[in-house]
């Protein structure tokens, strides 16, 4: 059976994240890595776009969710992970390739369980933080250390404790909003056009700040629930 031309649009922006994905890689092992961390971020835009538009061209499919997975562990899984060693994970010896591998894993799991519950859960949240944000807060970090300086050359290994710690973040329970079920409203509309002109203007602290509140939001409201649980247990 021949495979219409239009099946095919919203796959390219999923091989599109691939691609990108394996140029930060290739850029990365060169020393190029601003040009490798936005490039993760670029894959970030690819990844809410092939979803969308196969949506709009009503030509989603199994293949194009199974694609967008493996196409997910390349560009958020496998890249900002080599990255991430060829950074500072390389200083460290078998650590470093530990702690770059876990993300990795964890990435992985974390796709396979959104898989096979995408249809029983709740479709306004993720169980775990998704793996595109993980991946970009990773290279957000990276980004924000190469232009400020943060974690210099004798704390590098607090790199590596990031990005575990997002990988375990990944495969665990607390939920995060799914922004791709949200009903715009005027309200939105003008914080969208807000956020837009921040970052135009600060590009790299508005993607960090913003990125970073999403991480701690689920955090946040995990710690808040289980308080309340905690204490009306015990007012029993």
């Amino acid at each position: 059976m021949p495979i219409k031309p239009l099946y095919l649009f919203p796959n390219l922006f999923t091989a599109g994240s691939i691609f990108l994905g394996m140029m930060g890689v290739f850029y990365a092992s060169k020393g190029s890595f601003v040009t490798a961390c936005w490039l993760v971020v670029v894959c970030l835009v690819l990844d809410g776009l092939d979803g969308r538009v196969a949506r709009l061209t009503n030509t989603t499919s199994k293949f194009g969710l199974e694609f967008d997975s493996l196409a997910d562990v390349v560009a958020f899984g496998a890249a900002p992970s080599v990255i991430s060693y060829f950074y500072t994970g390389y200083t460290y010896g078998r650590m470093g390739m530990a702690a770059c591998a876990l993300f990795v894993i964890f990435g992985a799991i974390r796709l396979a369980r959104f898989n096979v519950t995408t249809q029983t859960t709740d479709p306004y949240s993720f169980i775990g933080i998704p793996i595109p944000s993980a991946a970009v807060l990773v290279v957000l970090a990276i980004l924000l250390d190469f232009k400020y300086n943060l974690f210099k050359t004798q704390y590098g290994y607090l790199m590596l404790v990031y990005i575990v710690f997002l990988g375990v973040m990944m495969v665990s329970n607390i939920r995060y909003p799914n922004f791709k079920k949200v009903k715009w409203n005027l309200k939105l509309f003008v914080l969208l056009v807000f956020f837009l002109l921040v970052l135009f203007v600060r590009p790299l602290e508005m993607l960090s700040a913003s990125m970073l509140c999403y991480l701690l939001y689920g955090i946040v409201r995990w710690i808040f629930l289980m308080a309340k649980i905690i204490f009306k247990y015990t007012q029993k």
